[in-house]
């Protein structure tokens, strides 16, 4: 079945080794299954992020993102449309 898209993803064991909260694995978990496997970049919104993770508010995604990037387990960047407009951000998963 050559282009059917598999329902799995995988994640780094060594997830468990940070002490991070449930709510950051989920976001990490998330970003992981969003993830671009040639460039290990993800870019959902924050909506699509707390909707995926059943996470009522957009502000708790930012603290699981900055839990997960005082880790060093991301990197975040800003994206911008091509008419100069702030668009989502795009996250790269470093483990």
């Amino acid at each position: 079945m050559a282009g059917k898209r598999k329902n799995f993803f995988m994640v780094d064991n060594r997830i468990f080794e940070y002490g991070l909260k449930p709510r950051d694995i989920a976001v990490y978990c998330f970003l992981c299954r969003r993830m671009n496997r040639e460039s290990n970049v993800a870019f959902p919104s924050r909506r699509d992020i707390a909707n995926g993770c059943g996470i009522r508010k957009e502000e708790t995604v930012d603290k699981a993102i900055k839990a997960l990037l005082e880790k060093d387990l991301i990197e975040k960047f800003h994206r911008y449309t091509n008419a100069g407009d702030y668009g989502s951000n795009v996250y790269r998963l470093k483990m």
